[in-house]
C-alpha cells in the first residue's frame, strides 16, 4: 500500500473516533422526560423506563438517614406530590421550593420514585444583575 493510502486511512480513523466521542458525549441522558402529572394520570406504568422528572422540592418532606446513606423527600408539580428515595447525600441548593431534576425509575405500584441522580437548578441569585433589574 502506498504511503498516501495509509495516511488517508489513518485520517479517516481519527475522524471517526472524534465523531464518536462528540456524539456519545453530547447526550448523558438516555430515557424519557415526563412530568409528575404524567406519572399519576397516565395508564402507562413506566416500568423499566429510565426517566427524567422535574419538580419542586417540598422542604418539610426531606429526611436523611446517615446510617444507611438514604435521602427521602417529595417533589411536586403543584397538583401531585411524588415521594422519592435517593441513596446518596443532598445535592447543592437543596432547599424548599428548589427546582429539582430526578433521574431514575418510577415504581407505580408503590408510588415512589427511585432516583439514581438528583440535581437542582441554580437559584436566580446566580444569574447576574439582569435578573435583578427585571
Amino acid at each position: 500500500m502506498k504511503q498516501s493510502g495509509k495516511i488517508i486511512i489513518g485520517i479517516l480513523i481519527i475522524v471517526a473516533a472524534i465523531g464518536y466521542l462528540i456524539i456519545s458525549g453530547t447526550s448523558s441522558f438516555s430515557g424519557y422526560q415526563v412530568e409528575i402529572s404524567d406519572l399519576f394520570d397516565s395508564e402507562k406504568d413506566y416500568k423499566d423506563d429510565y426517566l427524567l422528572v422535574p419538580g419542586k422540592l417540598v422542604g418539610d418532606s426531606v429526611n436523611f438517614d446517615g446510617e444507611n446513606v438514604q435521602l427521602t423527600f417529595s417533589v411536586t408539580d403543584g397538583k401531585y406530590e411524588l415521594p422519592v428515595i435517593y441513596n446518596d447525600i443532598e445535592p447543592d441548593n437543596f432547599q424548599d421550593g428548589a427546582e429539582v431534576f430526578l433521574e431514575g425509575f418510577y415504581d407505580k405500584e408503590n408510588n415512589i420514585f427511585k432516583a439514581e441522580r438528583v440535581t437542582t437548578k441554580c437559584p436566580s441569585k446566580y444569574e447576574g444583575e439582569k435578573a435583578l433589574a427585571e
